[in-house]
């Protein structure tokens, strides 16, 4: 996000300040954007900070609860191999059949190749999680109340 605040506010003072518009920075900007955002995805995953509905889990014995949960974050897997797999031949029919970016001139399968590898990553991390779960039985995160 810093790189996008960065290369945003250069852009600002650039149009603003010199009267001079650079149109890669936008772009490039909202290409780092849309990884930080996958990177966010991850990070939450890494900590089971993602948005769920946990209302009813509290209701739940513990090892129901961890069942639950289980059974959850395979859904979530069994979705993110999906997406992998689909991302996968869409990031491999991009180098085949390149799509190039207007005013930078890459290839964007680099841009593109965040889906797979995020949800590929945050696979990972969801595995982690799980495990972590059953050998020390703690729940998710309750994110309303702070660290």
């Amino acid at each position: 996000m810093t790189i996008v605040v960065a290369l945003l506010g250069f852009q600002v003072i650039a149009r603003f300040g010199m009267g001079r518009s650079f149109s890669w920075l936008e772009e490039v900007s909202r290409f780092a954007f849309v990884w930080a955002v996958y990177f966010g995805f991850i990070i939450a995953a890494e900590s089971d900070r993602h948005i769920r509905v946990s209302l009813h889990l509290d209701l739940l014995p513990k090892k129901a609860r961890l069942l639950m949960l289980t059974l959850a974050d395979f859904l979530w897997l069994v979705f993110n191999a999906v997406v992998i797999w689909h991302g996968y031949h869409f990031t491999v029919s991009m180098f085949e059949f390149p799509y190039i970016s207007q005013t930078t001139g890459i290839n964007l399968v680099w841009v593109q190749m965040i889906v797979p590898l995020g949800f590929a990553f945050m696979s990972f991390r969801i595995i982690q999680v799980m495990v972590r779960r059953w050998q020390t039985g703690e729940g998710p995160v309750d994110t309303r109340i702070g660290e």
